[in-house]
């Protein structure tokens, strides 16, 4: 037992902190949410909302974004748009935080643009299992497209690391949508016939995509 702690130092100082930026309206949760993640060795910086967001990234770059989504008087969806449309932060993952469930629209807008979603009221044991779960994807991602280092460029191994987790997210979102928001026992799922065929569109071309480049 005495050697644990050695080696959890260890463990710690050999691996950087990720550098956290969570973007929230509500200052009781700019309190919390730090303190918890910092337990599990994240570094968390706050904005207090979109227009913040957008300033303390012209100063820093983290290595992810907690986004709420229910936002004043910049709601998440702008802030996201925002922050996509400048290339220097086309690669930041953002995580959005929202208290309902995506709609086909978001989906169809949003999804290619995120690597996932957590759903409030946050609870904080799986609020950071879920963040945990996330950095671990993206990591295996980039592992996968290191592995096709040999036959491809550093530019198509990033096209094939976001390309698989585009994938894998917009899966999740879409089973989401299915479940919680159209009720596939429902029947003929009336008025969402066109919606469902266009994110089903949205996953086909993306499983083309991974399909060519040799991902499934």
């Amino acid at each position: 037992m005495s050697g644990d702690p050695e080696r959890m130092e260890i463990n710690t100082q050999s691996k950087p902190s990720p550098l956290i930026l969570f973007v929230d309206d509500n200052p009781a949760l700019r309190t919390i949410i730090p303190e918890v993640l910092s337990r599990c060795g994240h570094t968390v910086t706050t904005a207090d909302g979109g227009e913040s967001c957008l300033q303390m990234l012209k100063e820093m770059k983290p290595d992810m974004i907690l986004l709420d989504i229910m936002m004043e008087p910049m709601d998440g969806w702008d802030t996201l748009k925002a922050i996509r449309k400048v290339p220097e932060y086309q690669d930041i993952p953002i995580v959005v935080l929202t208290g309902k469930v995506f709609l086909p629209s978001e989906m169809l807008k949003y999804g290619q643009d995120i690597v996932g979603w957590i759903k409030k009221p946050v609870r904080m044991e799986p609020f950071t299992t879920a963040i945990q779960s996330i950095i671990t994807e993206l990591e295996g991602d980039r592992r996968f497209a290191e592995e096709s280092g040999g036959r491809t460029s550093s530019e198509e191994r990033d096209q094939i690391a976001l390309h698989r987790r585009r994938l894998r997210v917009l899966r999740r979102i879409y089973d989401g949508i299915i479940t919680q928001c159209i009720h596939p026992n429902s029947g003929s799922h009336t008025g969402w016939e066109e919606d469902t065929k266009m994110m089903t569109d949205l996953i086909a071309g993306e499983e083309q995509w991974c399909r060519d480049y040799g991902i499934l």
